[in-house]
């Protein structure tokens, strides 16, 4: 029984071809896209403009500097953007905004509150809908809210960046 069973193996052995007995090896990962675009994807775009506002309680907008802590650009800067391993989107002077949403014309970033950073932030990269390249602009908006001294006197700044 087992010279019959040895013998079908050997035979089973002899007519199997040898591509089919190599090791088989791994697959390479497939690349993540985050709305089209994998990490590392670099672009560029030009400030075109800026705004930064702050309304106290009950007041009107006013014209502000940037303030600490809100990526500060001018008119003109060019700012490089990269997509991060999560699908962020990074650039220059501490941005850094979370992927959000892919869609066909965009891609959309939003940073949510916590505790450590109780305002959002938002970014939309518009994008060809043909080759899925970014083109066209980019919209950063930022907020920040402050409380004066004894928690009175909310003061809520928003700047804007439109980049083309």
């Amino acid at each position: 029984m087992k010279t019959l069973l040895l013998g079908a193996f050997a035979l089973c052995a002899m007519f199997t071809p040898a591509h089919a007995v190599e090791p088989l090896k791994k697959k390479p990962k497939p690349t993540v896209l985050y709305g089209d675009w994998a990490p590392g994807k670099t672009f560029t775009y030009t400030v075109s403009e800026v705004t930064s506002e702050a309304t106290s309680m009950g007041g009107s907008p006013q014209p502000v500097p940037v303030p600490k802590g809100i990526p500060s650009y001018r008119v003109g800067d060019v700012v490089k953007f990269t997509i991060g391993k999560k699908g962020e989107l990074l650039g220059p002077k501490g941005l850094k905004i979370a992927f959000k949403a892919g869609s066909l014309t965009s891609n959309h970033y939003i940073n949510l509150p916590k505790r450590k950073a109780p305002t959002p932030h938002f970014a939309f990269v518009e994008k060809n809908t043909t080759t899925t390249e970014p083109e066209g602009g980019v919209a950063l908006t930022f907020f920040q809210v402050k409380l004066g001294k004894r928690g009175a006197g909310a003061t809520s700044t928003v700047v804007n960046y439109s980049l083309n």
